[in-house]
């Protein structure tokens, strides 16, 4: 069995968003090297697992690059060995490209769809052959030639190797072949889905602010109401110069877009973001609820903090927000600083929006938003704050929305030919050395 995937890959710190052939799949980035094959029971444990499979990935995996090894990922890694996985470590210069959590966790997914694919259409082969044309994103200080050419290469070169393990004796071998890679600056994806759906055509809202069935969770909505735009569609931010603010666990990136492009002359970062306040709130809330964890991972601590969403809250939400705000009004602080530096070096006339999004803007809202306001007002420029519903999944959907674009069919020709005259001029030469031996 064979398919061709096309990849939009958010590799968050906190949160993987990955749509594969369409289909999102999120998941904690987190990964566990394990021992042996955690299923006991072919039949039982195949359906079951095959029926739920992101909630139970389990792969082997054989690549350049990659130790060879047995790993849980994602869901069932965080629930199987709690603080013991292995995340993106967001301190320091450490880059995505570096770290091995980008690979195995994306190489897994893949995998998974494929199963899942294939399952869906009647089938459960031993083999599964899978090409993809993929497009991710690094924070703008990481992306850098030397960064992007690394994670190029260890996608592209070669076959990847990876066994899901559906059962004790029950797996799936999927060959996974990277056709074409391309890595965007964080900023640039999110233009594309604030505009245009996944067919290409305006975004829309069904946000009515006179409406009592209205969506008050859609895309536009709180924005379409602060400013009285009326209903608006992806086409109000067509051309509009935007200050983005992409909030992530290790850093905050403020990418500047005229367009659809990355002024470059004004793309700045900062190791700022929640994963920086979460670290030191962990040991505080174990101080402050010391007989209720052993420990704690930044991706636990983190769910307890999204309990507040919803109808579940952790029992210690309480507890975990005492120890978690002063350390995030620390990081808003520093996100400010960068917002206030990134209006002056821009000039204020220049910058019709500011978006904020990303999943550390969910958690840093009640720090954040009205100290943001307050500043965008000042200097008449729009805050257009993304709604926790679309903050996370908003890079993944640029990122899906552009691998299937005519750009990237573009830039894939132009790299196949580019790779091509490489292969030639090697030939030549060792043609060349050859005949003068």
């Amino acid at each position: 069995m064979k398919f061709h995937f096309s990849v939009g890959n958010d590799i968050g710190n906190s949160e993987h968003a990955i749509y594969v052939d369409g289909n999102l799949i999120r998941q904690p980035n987190v990964y566990s090297l394990i021992g042996q094959i955690p299923w006991s029971d072919d039949d039982i444990d195949v359906q079951k697992n095959v029926q739920n499979i992101y909630d139970n990935l389990v792969v082997s995996i054989v690549s350049n690059g990659i130790p060879t090894g047995l790993y849980t990922v994602g869901n069932h890694a965080l629930k199987t060995n709690g603080e013991n996985v292995t995340s993106l470590y967001v301190k320091g210069n450490n880059s995505k490209s570096d770290q091995l959590v980008p690979y195995i966790n994306t190489l897994a997914a893949i995998a998974g769809c494929a199963v899942s694919t294939a399952h869906k259409q009647g089938d459960l082969p031993e083999e599964i052959e899978v090409r993809v044309d993929m497009a991710t994103a690094l924070p703008v200080k990481q992306h850098t030639p030397a960064n992007v050419k690394r994670m190029q290469e260890k996608f592209m070169n070669g076959n990847h190797l990876i066994s899901v393990h559906l059962g004790v004796s029950k797996k799936v071998n999927v060959k996974i072949k990277f056709d074409y890679v391309h890595i965007l600056q964080e900023g640039t994806p999110p233009i594309f889905a604030l505009q245009m759906n996944s067919n290409g055509d305006w975004r829309t809202s069904t946000y009515d602010a006179d409406s009592e069935s209205s969506d008050n969770e859609s895309l536009f909505g709180e924005f379409s109401d602060t400013y009285e735009l009326g209903p608006i569609d992806g086409s109000y931010f067509d051309g509009k110069t935007i200050l983005h603010l992409d909030g992530g666990d290790g850093t905050t990136d403020s990418p500047f877009t005229r367009g659809d492009a990355v002024d470059k002359d004004f793309c700045d970062g900062v190791n700022h973001g929640i994963g920086h306040a979460i670290d030191p709130a962990i040991t505080d809330l174990l101080n402050l609820a010391p007989h209720a964890f052993n420990s704690l991972s930044r991706q636990q601590f983190s769910e307890i903090l999204k309990s507040q969403f919803s109808n579940r809250k952790h029992k210690f939400l309480n507890e975990a927000l005492q120890a978690f705000r002063p350390h995030c009004e620390n990081q808003v602080a520093q996100i400010l600083t960068l917002a206030r530096n990134q209006i002056l070096k821009i000039g204020s006339n220049e910058i019709d929006i500011i978006a904020v999004y990303g999943g550390g803007s969910i958690l840093m809202r009640g720090q954040l938003y009205e100290q943001l306001k307050t500043l965008a007002d000042s200097v008449r420029i729009q805050l257009f704050y993304v709604p926790a519903k679309y903050a996370v999944t908003l890079n993944a959907e640029g990122l899906d929305f552009f691998v299937k674009s005519p750009i990237f069919a573009q830039l894939k020709k132009l790299a196949k030919a580019e790779m091509a005259k490489k292969r030639e001029a090697s030939s030549a030469i060792n043609e060349a050395a050859a005949t003068n031996e």
